[in-house]
């Protein structure tokens, strides 16, 4: 397993260098945070593209604030191993050996009150795949942790009314669940596939009053289109 080897340092220089790239890709990125309590706990957060890594890592630093580690492929980690210096570890699933050091590594983080980050998808899937693919590691992790909170984070990725895409996310506690390891991984892919339901639902209809504009995007083309249009009526 790689381990994470953590680095403020490169952590300061990534969120500017971030804060550059997303106003450059999006629109605007908007957050509804329904957490009621806020802190440490087990993140679980649903994979449907390459941005979501990165996502994790700026949202930690700018909403959760948690000393946060999160768990990544070991190809991923081995082809940007940048990712090891904000936190990430590693899971092999072609090795049961590595899987379970891993999950053994998370159970360790979770118990000294640091915040875990999962993709229970293992691999990214289009956003509209339904079941969700769910493996057992956050089951696992409750059986082992029952007294740690668990957050259902969900990202939107879509096109409005704008040139560039914008980011929905929502951050929500998981009511509790006792049962068996596969009941429990059920129950929170249900959770997961059910949030994602009715943020679309909401993006569809507008109906977007739970959400916080967060990330503001640099002016598109569109918009400066849209400026001289008005510019031209005036004349």
């Amino acid at each position: 397993m790689i381990e994470p080897k953590k680095s403020p340092t490169f952590e300061r220089i990534l969120s500017g260098y971030l804060t550059f790239q997303l106003k450059k890709h999006f629109h605007r990125i908007w957050v509804d945070d329904d957490r009621q309590r806020k802190g440490q706990g087990l993140m679980l957060v649903n994979h449907s593209s390459w941005w979501d890594g990165l996502m994790v890592f700026y949202l930690n630093r700018h909403v959760v604030k948690g000393d946060s580690y999160a768990m990544m492929s070991r190809k991923g980690m081995e082809e940007y191993a940048f990712f090891r210096k904000i936190g990430a570890f590693s899971v092999d699933r072609d090795s049961s050996r590595e899987v379970v050091a891993s999950l053994r590594y998370a159970e360790k983080r979770l118990r000294e009150n640091k915040t875990v980050w999962i993709f229970p998808q293992g691999d990214e899937e289009h956003w509209e795949k339904r079941p969700l693919t769910f493996f057992n590691g956050p089951g696992y992790l409750m059986e082992k942790v029952p007294e740690v909170p668990v957050v259902i984070v969900t990202f939107y990725y879509t096109f409005r009314h704008h040139q560039r895409p914008e980011l929905f996310i929502r951050l929500k506690d998981a009511p509790p669940m006792h049962g068996e390891r596969k009941e429990r991984t059920d129950h929170f892919r249900m959770l997961m596939e059910s949030q994602l339901e009715t943020m679309k639902s909401e993006v569809v209809e507008e109906g977007l009053t739970t959400f916080t504009p967060w990330i503001g995007g640099f002016s598109s083309s569109s918009e400066k289109l849209q400026f001289l249009k008005g510019k031209d009526r005036m004349n």
